[in-house]
């Protein structure tokens, strides 16, 4: 090969890669937890970030005000038939929510849900990490974000205030 073909060829490659990739691959919708913002605190670590940080929360106490005020609360568990058998929150309903699977398949039980009441969703995660992606699926079937909220804390923060629970693993003082 010549010289100045080699040098041609080695020119162009030299401004190609300079230029960065001309094809990129769409990218893949994936549901996982969507990066906390940045805190002013950068000594903060980052197993206390928040999953799913624009998913509205609404604590326990509140729950419980609104059930006793005006009783326009629904309580979804997000957690399997068996964890939900053995132990829920009283007059929660059960939809159980799987990460790997199609969130089409789960539009007729979450589409079934009133669109005129607040409705709550909960797993027995610390962080809402299986409650807060349900949320944000109701609002791609059409619900006001105002009325669809992660409950704080899940179930473990629910049955350490001592309030309801049902289950066959629940003990009667509960």
């Amino acid at each position: 090969m010549k010289p100045r073909l080699l040098a041609g060829i080695f020119f162009t490659l030299v401004m190609i890669l300079r230029a960065g990739p001309f094809f990129r691959f769409p990218q893949r919708e994936v549901r996982a937890a969507a990066p906390a913002k940045a805190s002013q605190d950068k000594s903060a670590p980052a197993k206390d970030a928040l999953p799913f940080p624009d998913v509205p929360r609404i604590t326990p106490e509140q729950v419980q005000r609104l059930a006793k005020t005006n009783g326009n609360v629904v309580l979804v568990d997000t957690d399997d038939a068996e964890t939900y058998e053995a132990e829920h929150i009283r007059g929660a309903v059960n939809i159980p929510y799987d990460p790997t699977a199609d969130p089409r398949a789960q539009d007729p039980s979450l589409s079934a849900l009133p669109g005129d009441r607040l409705i709550v969703f909960y797993c027995n995660c610390p962080h809402e990490e299986d409650s807060a992606p349900v949320v944000m699926e109701m609002w791609q079937l059409g619900y006001d974000h105002d009325k669809v909220k992660a409950l704080q804390g899940g179930l473990s923060r629910w049955e350490h205030l001592g309030y309801p629970l049902a289950g066959t693993d629940v003990t009667k003082d509960k």
